[in-house]
């Protein structure tokens, strides 16, 4: 389990960054200078990048609006890599600490929280966020020229594959062994009981998130003449209806009280009713 979670960090790491490179290909149709051009036509939108990374911008950003768009499309895509670099080693440290038993930290009340296994949760959740931030950054500027391939639910479905599941394992990971006891055994059964829990999580999460890949993801989507889909959120469970029909009934409702103490004559009240009833009995003994 250990060595195919090495694996799957390094996949996961790797698919982030293979996933901003696409929309990078999308956008210059293979042509780096193509997304420079693109992202200068937006440099009233465009934020400056990081100061300790201006040791790789040639040119400087504050030359010009293809400098500073260059120097963005740089910085996103070295956010995304280091990435790429930083998740294996963190899984190949944690694999050792968890096998030597010194990523255990000593035995006590809270004693996950100043063990060297949760300084590398908290180096990893920095790197995530500095290519997290990258990636947002890029589709702020360029989610109208992309709007055709819906580039924000593919953000989603991808972001929340590798960012959500592990900062969902990062808060179960920090309640469960916040909450152990200070025995061996008690702190054992927390880290058994969050892997665990973890774990049912992800594979009951990949069900829905296979579904949403098929949806944002279509193979027709490269096909010539093709047109956008809309999906309605929650369109398959009818929920938005039924709220609708609860409006409508509400209202109905307010209209049908409101009538009745105005009098309004489209309301009839019990006598006319019952004097109603009479004169269809009187008719019927009529017509017999």
């Amino acid at each position: 389990e250990h060595y195919l979670g090495i694996v799957r960090d390094f996949y996961e790491s790797f698919v982030i960054y293979q996933f901003l490179s696409f929309l990078i290909a999308v956008l210059g149709r293979g042509n780096r200078e193509v997304v420079v051009k693109t992202l200068a036509r937006h440099a009233h939108h465009l934020r400056k990048p990081y100061k300790f990374l201006y040791c790789i911008f040639h040119p400087r950003p504050e030359e010009s609006d293809e400098a500073m768009a260059n120097a963005v499309l740089l910085e996103c895509q070295v956010l995304a890599m280091q990435f790429v670099f930083f998740r294996p080693f963190t899984a190949i440290v944690s694999f050792v600490l968890g096998s030597t038993g010194v990523g255990q930290g000593s035995q006590g009340s809270y004693s996950f929280f100043y063990s060297p296994q949760f300084f590398v949760l908290l180096l990893e959740n920095v790197s995530v966020f500095f290519a997290f931030s990258g990636l947002l950054k890029f589709y702020h500027v360029v989610s109208e020229d992309l709007a055709w391939m819906q580039p924000f639910a593919k953000f989603l479905t991808i972001k929340g594959v590798v960012f959500m599941t592990f900062w969902q394992g990062l808060a179960i990971n920090i309640l469960f062994n916040g909450l152990s006891g200070s025995g061996e055994d008690e702190s054992n059964s927390s880290r058994y009981t969050a892997q665990s829990i973890q774990q049912i999580l992800i594979c009951m999460e990949m069900l829905g998130f296979s579904i949403a890949h098929s949806c944002v993801f279509p193979a027709e989507e490269w096909e010539p003449g093709y047109k956008r889909k809309f999906y309605d959120t929650f369109a398959g469970f009818g929920f938005r209806d039924f709220a609708s029909d609860v409006a409508q009934v509400v209202e109905s409702s307010k209209l049908s009280v409101k009538a009745r103490r105005h009098g309004s004559p489209s309301f009839g009240t019990a006598d006319d009713s019952d004097s109603s009833v009479v004169q269809s009995n009187e008719d019927d003994q009529l017509v017999v």
